[in-house]
């Protein structure tokens, strides 16, 4: 299982989970531009990081360059 967290104001929060890396990668890129903040991937068996994703890196994956602006 993939854990999904964002980064807010107060520390890393929980979102979601996914059965996959790949369920789970789809789904914080989308959030990570709607929410304007980073996303974090814990595979929850380990507690290792599956993956970081940053505004700017989503955007680009989006076909827009730049940061986002809030």
């Amino acid at each position: 299982m993939i854990l999904t967290r964002y980064l807010s104001s107060e520390g890393w929060v929980e979102e979601c989970s996914h059965a996959n890396a790949f369920d789970a990668y789809i789904d914080a890129r989308r959030c990570c531009v709607l929410r304007g903040c980073p996303y974090l991937l814990v595979d929850s068996e380990t507690g290792s990081t599956v993956s970081v994703l940053t505004v700017k890196q989503c955007l680009h994956q989006y076909g827009i360059d730049g940061d986002f602006l809030a």
